[in-house]
């Protein structure tokens, strides 16, 4: 089992989750949104990782798709004779007997919500029931629970008390990356307890995934409810998020951040449109982003939040291409 002592982590995912493997099911290709070839996605990679080098003095580990996979199906390998209910649809690819469960946090409660359904309140109870009625008549009332990362671990917590209620036992979790807060916790209270491919220290800063820094990708940032009563995402950059609250970005780097942020959103959706020839609007997005306008072309709100251009090479990535 690997191990991360300090500093922060990220996950890479949003090259998966263009291509579709997305808790909304959302293909960007097969909406009309032609996507940018590895080759692109790697500059704004490196682009990222020098801004949170900089930010964190080096102290920074970033793990591949390939190596979040490696650290899942490390952990499950005891695990297939139960039925698995997976919270995770990018790393996890839904072998043997196993169903997914559509649900995320909702900020500032304990409410657990859909992602493709946020604002029917009984969406993640009727995927419980369902989960439970699908277990028992296979003659089973135990479970794996499946997710990418435990940090906190409350997300688990609440599924795990909603599946009791409805009669189904969560054995063990099995997951890619736990805090060893959650890997001890989750150790003493289930059966089959929490394994992972890494376990990151008490000196670990956070963990986020790549997803919550570029806009317009599914899954990106976190569910929040407007003054309309409306379920909105907030990725995790100004002026759509708070960096600082959000991925421990320190304050003296908010804006440096936050427009790094804006800049490789702005290349993502500019490679998108040269490839589609034409121009991107905000109702194509597959979900719905605070402070913005449906109307809108996506890079019009993008330019409208950058607070300062970059003058240096650094920032530049040069043409789509």
């Amino acid at each position: 089992m690997e191990r991360v002592q300090s500093g922060i982590v990220f996950s890479n995912d949003i090259f998966r989750i263009m291509q579709g493997q997305n808790a909304l099911g959302f293909d960007y290709n097969k909406n009309g949104l032609i996507i940018p070839n590895e080759r692109q996605i790697e500059v704004m990679r490196n682009d990222f990782k020098k801004d949170v080098n900089r930010i964190f003095n080096g102290d920074v580990t970033i793990f591949s798709e390939e190596e979040m996979d490696g650290f899942l199906y490390d952990s499950l390998a005891d695990s297939w004779e139960f039925p698995i209910v997976s919270l995770d649809q990018i790393y996890f690819k839904g072998e043997m007997d196993s169903t997914f469960l559509d649900c995320t946090r909702l900020d500032g409660t304990n409410e657990v919500i859909s992602r493709k359904n946020p604002n029917e309140t009984a969406s993640v109870d009727n995927q419980i029931k369902e989960i439970a009625e699908k277990t028992k008549a296979k003659g089973k009332d135990e479970v794996i629970l499946v997710d990418d990362v435990v940090f906190s671990g409350n997300v688990l917590k609440m599924i795990i008390k909603k599946l009791k209620q409805a009669g189904i036992e969560v054995s063990g979790i099995r997951a890619s990356i736990s805090t060893d807060e959650s890997y001890r916790y989750f150790n003493q209270v289930l059966r089959k307890g929490l394994k992972c491919g890494c376990i990151l220290g008490e000196e670990v800063i956070d963990q986020v995934c790549e997803r919550d820094f570029y806009f317009g990708i599914a899954q990106s940032g976190i569910a929040t409810r407007n003054s309309e009563g409306r379920i909105i995402k907030s990725p995790y950059f100004k002026p759509f998020g708070n960096p600082v609250k959000r991925a421990s970005i320190p304050k003296k780097y908010e804006e440096f951040f936050s427009n790094g942020c804006l800049m490789r959103s702005m290349y993502l959706w500019k490679c998108i449109e040269d490839n589609c020839g034409r121009k991107i609007y905000m109702d194509e997005m597959p979900e719905t982003n605070v402070n913005t306008n449906t109307n809108d072309r996506v890079l019009y709100t993008l330019r409208r939040g950058v607070i300062y251009y970059e003058k240096d090479t650094d920032r530049d990535y040069g043409e789509c291409r």
